[in-house]
């Protein structure tokens, strides 16, 4: 569960430390005062988007850690051991920072972490419920998910989403094996007079003949520079290496009286080893020479074959090679190419294990829909509907998809003798919440997260109906921790911990989170109840709001 959260420069919080406890806690606060601050400062740390208005107006960063405790052999903590993320301290510290130049940094047990990271280990710790979720009830995909994840059918749906995809892949294959088969021959056709008109050539090296004819090319004067340069070396009567010879003999006698002298005279005979060989090789490559115009027509077309089919093929002539290899991969995979009629069967076998498991799905969400659609509207009753009525509707689709058989509808109606209808058409406003609002409750009573966090969910009800959409959160609140933003002083009054946030006139604005002893519970009830006029009256109301908590 979340155990702190600590705020230093993030929005309106300068310094803000606050400590939560188990069970059902709720945030509340007069318009404007920030009570959004801990969850947005949460959502930050689970790894959402977030932007440079977090960040203190002056501050040049926002640094926000949460800290969380965890069981051993709980989801959390498996993923922390597969992480390598894990310590004997039994708590997860998530810390983001926010710069005012809009990057930000995060972390998880001081280990430097993704964002990616933060949202895997956010979906395992905090589930999230905001005003805006009854919108989620008008999308036509909503009735199957909230089925589905009720009663916790997320494997076999997977399943059947992977025998839908392999199911539509067969399909592919066998189209393209059908397309493949009416080009198949030609290509093979085409395929086999290309390579046969690179075959004399391709196993010539296009880089070696090209240096070869460019030296045969210039045969005459390589011989005659080379004859020049052996001749300087070592045949002329005062030649290079003579004259070498002479100057290593002249400081040889002198190289031992200097370091200096030393290191030139070894530079020397080094240089005349090296002299040596060059001459020698020079006179080898000179003697090896000879000028053969048979080859070098050869030569020349060769090359001119080589030029004909780079321009051909708009290749280059040093890429045929390539090219033809490519072609005699593409030639051995037509040859290779599957018979259409045998993965026409498996497209068929693939159908049939789709439809089987799409089946299996179908009826398990019609035997789930009926028990499911009844505790709706029983829970849904107490909340000032007391005819209200829900049922699933299934219509079976003109195409199966990846999600099954059936498009699922929810059934709505409020008033007795009047068919249900679908809730987006026949539902209003107060009663979309209402429903909004216990859905999720149920929802909440199957999450594996700890901590389950309502932003104002309570938004459109009043009253008695709060009173009760209190007790539901009290109620989960044995079970899981609830962190709870509310204007209703009768949910707010059903808390274990009451967290008022409230606005200080500093320069700049700053707000803090005050945790709220009984007697200043039962002020802030009275303020959220009967406004800046506070009077025995509006005291007593509250005082008894709080009794009913411990009824």
């Amino acid at each position: 569960m979340l155990t702190h959260l600590n705020l230093i420069n993030f929005a309106l919080a300068d310094n803000l430390a606050i400590d939560i406890e188990k069970g059902f806690n709720v945030l509340t606060g007069e318009t404007g005062a920030g009570k959004s601050l801990l969850l947005d400062a949460l959502s930050a740390c689970l790894g959402e988007r977030t932007d440079t208005n977090y960040v203190r107006y002056g501050a040049e960063k926002a640094d926000i850690t949460a800290v969380f405790s965890y069981q051993d052999a709980s989801p959390e903590a498996e993923w922390l051991s597969t992480h390598e993320l894990d310590d004997d301290s039994g708590e997860i510290h998530l810390r983001r920072v926010i710069f005012a130049t809009g990057r930000s940094k995060a972390w998880i047990n001081g280990r430097p972490s993704s964002l990616s990271e933060l949202k895997e280990i956010a979906r395992l710790l905090v589930q999230l419920y905001s005003q805006h979720s009854q919108q989620q009830l008008l999308e036509p995909p909503y009735p199957k998910h909230w089925l589905d994840r009720y009663h916790n059918f997320a494997a076999p749906v997977q399943a059947l989403r992977h025998a839908y995809h392999h199911w539509q892949k067969t399909i592919r294959d066998h189209q393209a094996a059908i397309d493949a088969q009416a080009n198949r021959q030609q290509r093979i056709e085409t395929l086999g007079l290309q390579l046969e008109e690179l075959e004399e050539i391709i196993a010539i090296d296009y880089k070696e003949i090209e240096q070869e004819f460019d030296r045969l090319s210039h045969h005459e004067n390589i011989m005659q520079d080379c004859s020049v340069s052996l001749n300087v070396l070592d045949e002329a009567e005062s030649n290079l290496t003579q004259e070498l010879s002479s100057i290593i003999r002249r400081l040889e006698s002198h190289a031992g009286r200097s370091t200096q002298l030393t290191e030139i005279f070894n530079s020397l005979t080094n240089a005349q080893s090296e002299l040596d060989d060059a001459t020698a090789n020079l006179r080898q490559f000179i003697d090896r020479q000879s000028f053969d115009p048979e080859r070098m027509e050869q030569l020349n077309t060769q090359l001119e074959v080589f030029h004909r089919l780079a321009r051909k093929y708009r290749s280059q002539p040093e890429a045929l090679h390539s090219q033809h290899q490519q072609w005699q991969q593409e030639l051995e995979q037509l040859h290779q190419l599957e018979d259409p009629e045998a993965l026409a069967e498996q497209v068929e076998q693939s159908q049939q294990a789709f439809m089987t498991q799409a089946e299996a799905v179908d009826q398990m969400r019609r035997e789930a829909a009926a028990p499911l659609a009844t505790q709706l509207t029983e829970q849904v009753k107490k909340l000032a509907l007391p005819e209200a009525h829900f049922e699933f509707k299934f219509e079976p689709l003109e195409q199966p998809s990846a999600e099954g058989l059936s498009f699922i509808q929810l059934l709505f109606t409020a008033n007795k003798g009047i068919p249900a209808q679908p809730l987006a058409r026949v539902a209003s406003g107060g009663e979309l919440s209402r429903i909004a609002l216990v859905m999720q409750v149920m929802n909440a009573e199957k999450t594996e997260a700890e901590v389950l966090v309502f932003d104002e969910i309570d938004v459109g009800i009043s009253g008695g109906t709060a009173e009760i959409v209190g007790r539901l959160l009290a109620g989960l609140g044995q079970h899981v921790q609830i962190l709870c933003i509310t204007h209703q002083a009768q949910v707010a009054a059903q808390s274990d911990q009451h967290l008022l946030v409230k606005k200080l006139q500093t320069d700049p604005a700053s707000s803090t989170i005050l945790e709220l002893e009984e007697a200043q519970r039962i002020l802030e009830l009275a303020r959220m109840t009967g406004g800046v006029e506070i009077n025995d009256t509006t005291l007593q109301h509250a005082k008894q709001l709080r009794q009913l908590k411990f009824q």
